[in-house]
């Protein structure tokens, strides 16, 4: 919404908050969570069908969100996404993974992309031999630890995303 370098003025701050007001009034009926991602869009969180689901990886988000990107690392001082993975499913669904994205590979099932559902695993390659992983989090969205921004929601639809995008496996 805002690029980076450019100052706010009271009139450019009233026009955010009127805009996500009215995306705020216009969210669906129900349970749902509006975060304000990096690019500025709106995700709206949505407590259909896997709502449970949904709403313990985007508590996970609100506490690790902008943890930077360390390759190795396991903590909140820096976290690489196969870690981040790994505290996730431990943390909040009490299920023990692997700590490579190697080895989360073969956890669960493999999905097809059509089939996705959130909470769902996402494998992503990144380079000749580098794998990168997340969570589905539902409309087009997913939850990871990226090496430029750290802890994030990105856009599946993203050109990086959509040409790198691997395989899909159900892990819950």
């Amino acid at each position: 919404m805002f690029k980076q370098g450019h100052t706010l003025n009271l009139r450019s701050l009233l026009l955010c908050a009127v805009v996500v007001l009215q995306a705020c009034a216009t969210a669906p009926d129900g349970p749902s969570d509006v975060l304000v991602l990096e690019d500025g869009s709106l995700f709206f969180g949505d407590a259909a069908g896997n709502g449970e689901v949904q709403q313990r990886l985007l508590a996970q988000f609100r506490q690790w969100r902008g943890t930077p990107y360390q390759l190795g690392g396991n903590s909140r001082a820096g976290i690489d996404c196969s870690a981040f993975v790994q505290q996730t499913l431990s943390t909040h669904f009490q299920i023990k993974a692997p700590r490579t994205t190697a080895q989360q590979l073969k956890m669960g099932d493999e999905i097809a992309r059509d089939a996705m559902q959130v909470g769902d695993l996402l494998f992503f390659r990144t380079g000749y031999s580098t794998r990168h992983v997340g969570f589905y989090l539902g409309d087009g969205k997913f939850l990871h630890a990226s090496t430029k921004v750290g802890v994030t929601i990105s856009r599946l639809d993203d050109l990086y995303w959509r040409k790198t995008f691997w395989k899909v496996r159900r892990v819950m």
